[in-house]
């Protein structure tokens, strides 16, 4: 073999990820194309909270097929979740996304080293005046908005590694307020969580308050390797998931007003949706990803525009009735004279 043809075959190897990602997401968008690509929110007194409020009976439902992540490290090449179902409503201030998805073990825990949760996500250009972003986390001067909904921080929290594993030797923890022989929990430390390094550094993945308040994390991006959680205080989200029968139905909901604009009826905005199978070792990079697809708040219709098209009708039937009746007056006037002209 020649060194021209072994340097071919390294630059193949090398480009193979990228031409695997490239083919994945082109096939997502070929299968966009031939499916629907906007979801319609409607607007609603309060939107649902619970996956199973009969409110989402009426909503707009969106398929989404998924692709694996593999244009950048760490790749995937089968994606665990191949099409998520997306449903939409609103109210006076807050949208409100049903995401379902076929997953035959939920993961909803993080007790130990080798345990990886479920979670999905939903994402959105932060300035929509900016232009369209990348899909895929954004790129710089076209950030984007992230909420994603994790499986432990609504159902983990009361799970620690001593339920996992009881006949485990516990050491003490003299400020935790734990007595010997018990192992402390994060939430056992209050506000002194020197112990905790990750808490004290200011982890949102380690703040319990946060975790108890909401399952959902908001976060921005500017491209791979920019993901930023917000601050506490502008944590807005909010969410609520039940596994049943193989399949998860996970509420998301978020605030219409946002630091760059707001979700105004009538609008219409760039969405995509990533989801992590935890029963397949997804994390990070690792997980299915969707092309952008569209949600539009439906402009709420007034009274008048109900009794408009009645209106209308009304009038062109009068019209007709007029019309008509000029017709006979005339058919009649000219039947009386011709029997004048007779007599």
């Amino acid at each position: 073999m020649s060194l021209r043809d072994i340097r071919l075959l390294r630059r193949s190897f090398l480009l193979a990820p990228l031409a695997a990602g490239a083919a994945a997401l082109l096939g997502t968008r070929r299968a966009a194309a031939q499916e629907k690509a906007t979801l319609l929110a409607k607007s609603v007194d309060r939107v649902p909270e619970a996956p199973d409020d009969a409110a989402w009976a009426g909503a707009d439902t969106l398929p989404v097929p998924m692709a694996p992540q593999a244009v950048v490290k760490p790749r995937l090449y089968e994606a665990g979740v191949t099409a998520l179902t997306v449903r939409a409503l609103y109210d006076a201030d807050r949208l409100a996304l049903l995401i379902e998805w076929e997953d035959e073990k939920a993961n909803t825990e993080l007790t130990d080293v080798a345990d990886f949760r479920d979670a999905v996500a939903v994402e959105f250009p932060a300035d929509p005046g900016a232009g369209i972003p990348y899909f895929a986390m954004g790129e710089p001067g076209k950030p984007v908005t992230i909420y994603q909904w994790k499986a432990d921080w609504q159902f983990g929290r009361g799970n620690d590694v001593s339920q996992r594993h009881p006949d485990m030797i516990d050491d003490w923890y003299p400020f935790s307020g734990r007595p010997a022989g018990e192992i402390a929990g994060s939430g056992d430390y209050g506000d002194d969580r020197i112990y905790l390094t990750s808490a004290a550094a200011g982890s949102l993945l380690s703040d319990t308050a946060l975790q108890a308040r909401t399952p959902v994390e908001k976060l921005g991006a500017e491209g791979f390797g920019t993901l930023t959680p917000a601050d506490a205080p502008a944590q807005d989200g909010n969410g609520n998931g039940a596994p049943a029968q193989g399949r998860w139905r996970v509420v998301i909901t978020l605030p219409r007003e946002q630091g760059g604009f707001t979700f105004a009826p009538g609008m219409t905005l760039p969405m995509a949706f990533a989801v992590w199978d935890g029963a397949r070792l997804h994390r990070g990079g690792e997980k299915a990803v969707s092309t952008w697809y569209f949600t539009s708040l439906e402009q709420p219709v007034g009274n008048a525009l109900y009794w408009a098209p009645v209106v209308a009708a009304a009038g062109v039937l009068a019209a007709q009735l007029g019309g008509l009746r000029a017709l006979r007056r005339n058919a009649s006037s000219k039947e009386g004279n011709r029997d004048e002209g007779h007599g």
